[in-house]
């Protein structure tokens, strides 16, 4: 019996890492990833075609796709290709989509590049923004006192 759990819970355990496929993408983030899949085939595609792994980050304004080399050939155009084999070999791609504009993807190992582009598009929403202790005056400096003051 005990077994069985183990097994049941490691099949659970591996299910779960698995991770999105491309037919799982919504229309919105298949546009985004489609617009990622043809800019990194552009500017990155040595021969192989690269293609969806995973939607690393997400906010309001931000998308970011990872891309990898497949088992196929390179060809144009570059569209999403489900008989081809990710493979974990360079150049692994980031696309970042801030405010549905994407410029050029960035090899994954220049992460501050990544990181700098990440913090440029932060999120439309700010959690606790509008709370009370957040508001400030006409002159741009915080209130204090009673609620009913501010």
């Amino acid at each position: 019996m005990r077994g069985v759990l183990f097994l049941l819970n490691a099949l659970i355990l591996l299910e779960s890492t698995k991770g999105t496929t491309y037919e799982r993408l919504d229309v919105h983030d298949k546009i985004i990833v489609d617009k990622a899949i043809e800019k990194a085939n552009r500017d990155h595609g040595k021969g192989k075609h690269l293609d969806f792994h995973i939607i690393a980050n997400r906010n309001d304004n931000m998308v970011n796709v990872i891309l990898r080399p497949t088992s196929c050939d390179k060809k144009t155009p570059s569209v999403h290709r489900k008989e081809c084999k990710l493979q974990n070999i360079a150049p692994q791609v980031s696309c970042i989509d801030c405010k549905g504009t994407m410029e050029r993807c960035l090899l994954l190992r220049n992460t501050d590049e990544i990181q700098k582009r990440k913090n440029e598009c932060p999120p439309k929403y700010n959690p606790g923004a509008g709370h009370i202790m957040f508001q400030i005056s006409g002159n741009k400096q915080p209130q204090t006192g009673c609620v009913g003051c501010v």
